[in-house]
């Protein structure tokens, strides 16, 4: 599985959608660390993003 990094998650998840990913693991915190997401591409290949954000709750 590939995880990339992100400048803004949100703005990212909002990207892979329009462009056909289904999302798979919904936005979540992992505290003090940042923030991750999981999708399927259009071929059904699972990949993740990550945001840093100490500030994550």
């Amino acid at each position: 599985m590939v995880i990339a990094g992100v400048a803004s998650i949100d703005k990212s998840i909002e990207q892979v959608r329009k462009a056909g990913g289904t999302q798979v693991v919904e936005k979540m915190a992992i505290p003090g660390v940042g923030y991750c997401a999981y999708f399927l591409d259009t071929e059904g290949n699972c990949f993740g993003i990550f945001q840093d954000d100490t500030n994550a709750k």
